[in-house]
C-alpha cells in the first residue's frame, strides 16, 4: 500500500457491522442539499485546518470562505410565510406613521 492512500474494503458497511438495514423514505432535494452542505462544511474545515497548520495562508483563506458558504447553506433558516406577512404589515404601518408625522 502506498503512503497516504486509503483503500476501501470489499465488504459493505452493513456486512462489516452486521447491522440490519431499515428502509426509510428517500430524502427530499432540500434535505439532501442540507446534508451535503453540512458534509462539505466539515470537510472544508478539515482542509482549512490542515492548511493553517503548515502556514499555507494563500490556501487557507479561500477555504475559510468556502467553509462559511457551505455552513450557511447547511444551516439556512426558512422564514414562515405568516411571519413575512407580519413584517410587511409592520413595514406598511411604519410607513403610514412616518407619513402622518411628516404632515
Amino acid at each position: 500500500m502506498s503512503r497516504g492512500r486509503v483503500h476501501a474494503s470489499n465488504a459493505t458497511p452493513a456486512e462489516e457491522n452486521s447491522v440490519k438495514l431499515v428502509a426509510r423514505e428517500p430524502l427530499s432535494l432540500a434535505e439532501r442539499q442540507r446534508e451535503t452542505a453540512e458534509y462539505l462544511a466539515e470537510m472544508i474545515l478539515e482542509l482549512r485546518n490542515l492548511a493553517r497548520s503548515v502556514k499555507l495562508h494563500t490556501v487557507m483563506v479561500p477555504l475559510e470562505y468556502a467553509y462559511y458558504e457551505a455552513f450557511t447553506a447547511a444551516n439556512r433558516i426558512e422564514v414562515p410565510e405568516d411571519e413575512i406577512e407580519r413584517i410587511k404589515r409592520l413595514s406598511k404601518a411604519s410607513g403610514d406613521l412616518d407619513g402622518l408625522l411628516d404632515t
